[in-house]
């Protein structure tokens, strides 16, 4: 009987003595035995808790996917990783498995439930439907093309456009840490976006001067929110949200997005002091009751407000929660507040949670001093809701006041913007650096969305060249 004649090594790693052989062995790249077509990788790898080593045979039927396998082995081997796994393993490796990995990731990062349900949409309306089972192995650059393609029907803005091409990447990077993409492969290379028209000077992120309302607008809505929503109101409905006019002003002269506003407690008004403390987020995640979470970015900062609003319009709210007379002294307001601080204070000492904290310490909703509350539940109103009041209170200056009236392309979120430039920056004559401070945003993404390089020359320009 003839000898079967022995496949032909192409590589073979540098000698080990792992799991325990006594006998140094290597990971070993074969060619095809005669009349087949399968290359082979062949290793030792862990069989289980305290198991002796087995021998791994993998196969491949390129010599280029082979040496992939074989190079992916031997660092492996070197780094204590999960060796390269069996091929029908790499083909139930889907981009839909992927998609749940990533979306377990991004919980396990502690993204906020706003961002889990934007970063799921987007898996399950554009990503899965387009290239759900492909296995990620085999994932190149056309099919990236794919999921932008079908995105580009039903997502008309640039930035939506950036966001699902930044949620690809960011699987792509994935795919790359649990290796189960090879990294010589980039399946967005190559991928490019339609770039929008940029004004000059200005990054892609820049809001643009007719989008952020002038502060007679605001005084102007914020009017009649009070006049809509206060005692003297007569649709129930607009009723249901009191402060709103309050709630306006808060955003338009302190910046303050809308959880933060939604999330505001009397324990965050510092009278004495001038400003309010912004240390939580009100979350409504789809089809779950709201909570208190943290602060975009986790980054508390104080937000200095107006004394008339703090005094004619936030005093009587505190007093009202805290059961206060009418004619309490500020001093009076302040030491019952901070009573609330240090009780809440000694609870969260007593926590094995060390972050806990008086404006962290978990109370029930319904047992919180909401400054802004949706009268018949007694707790923070959902957006839903509230947005469909602010188009209201919208629709009547428009109606009444149409010198005032905010144009279509503003919308609530420009308040903050309001605050930034017209208020903290120019009425104020606060540095960027201190505007960044009370926004709690970053300095670079202060500057990115509100300076333009040559801004201030342009300006100068204009003004001599109105002289000739």
């Amino acid at each position: 009987m003839p000898t079967r004649k022995k496949p032909t090594l192409l590589a073979q790693g540098k000698p080990r003595t792992l799991g325990g052989s006594a006998r140094p062995w290597r990971v070993r790249l074969y060619a095809p035995e005669a009349g087949g077509t399968k290359y082979q990788v062949m290793f030792r790898a862990p069989a289980g808790d305290g198991e002796p080593w087995r021998r791994v045979l993998r196969r491949a039927n390129s010599e280029s996917e082979a040496r992939r396998i074989f190079q992916q082995a031997e660092a492996a081997l070197d780094t204590e990783r999960e060796t390269p796994a069996r091929a029908d393993v790499r083909a139930a490796r889907t981009i839909r498995m992927l998609g749940e990995e990533y979306l377990k990731d991004s919980v396990e990062r502690g993204k906020q439930p706003r961002t889990m349900e934007q970063r799921e949409s987007r898996l399950n309306a554009h990503i899965l439907p387009t290239i759900g089972e492909v296995p990620v192995a085999r994932w190149r650059v056309e099919h990236s093309r794919q999921v932008m393609d079908k995105g580009s029907k039903t997502i008309f803005s640039s930035r939506g456009r950036e966001d699902l091409r930044g949620q690809l990447a960011a699987m792509r990077k994935l795919a790359w840490r649990l290796g189960w993409l090879d990294r010589s492969i980039d399946p967005l290379d190559g991928l490019e976006i339609g770039r929008s028209a940029v004004l000059h000077g200005a990054t892609a992120h820049y809001v643009d001067p007719r989008l952020r309302p002038e502060t007679r607008q605001v005084r102007a809505m914020a009017d009649a929110a009070d006049r809509l929503c206060g005692t003297d109101g007569t649709d129930p409905l607009m009723t249901r949200l009191p402060l709103l006019g309050t709630k306006i002003r808060v955003a338009g002269f302190g910046g303050l997005r809308l959880g933060e506003q939604n999330a505001l407690r009397a324990i965050d008004v510092f009278f004495e002091r001038g400003y309010v403390h912004v240390n939580g987020s009100w979350t409504t995640p789809r089809g779950q009751s709201g909570f208190r979470g943290p602060v975009k970015n986790h980054t508390l900062h104080e937000v200095p407000l107006p004394k008339s609003l703090m005094q004619d319009e936030l005093l009587p709210r505190v007093k009202e929660l805290l059961n206060l007379p009418e004619k309490a002294t500020i001093q009076q307001v302040t030491n019952a507040l901070e009573s609330q601080r240090q009780r809440r204070a000694s609870l969260a000492a007593r926590d094995r949670d060390r972050s806990m904290a008086w404006w962290n310490y978990p109370i029930p909703p319904e047992d919180e001093l909401w400054l802004f509350v949706d009268t018949t539940t007694g707790l923070p109103v959902k957006p839903e809701m509230h947005n469909e009041r602010w188009h209201r209170v919208r629709a009547w200056v428009e109606q009444n006041d149409p010198d005032n009236a905010w144009p279509q392309t503003i919308v609530y979120r420009n308040l903050r913007h309001h605050a930034a430039t017209k208020w903290f920056h120019e009425e104020l004559g606060e540095s960027w650096e201190v505007v960044a401070q009370y926004l709690g945003d970053k300095l670079t993404t202060v500057l990115n969305h509100y300076v333009r390089a040559g801004e201030d020359a342009l300006r100068d320009s204009v003004g001599k060249l109105a002289e000739h």
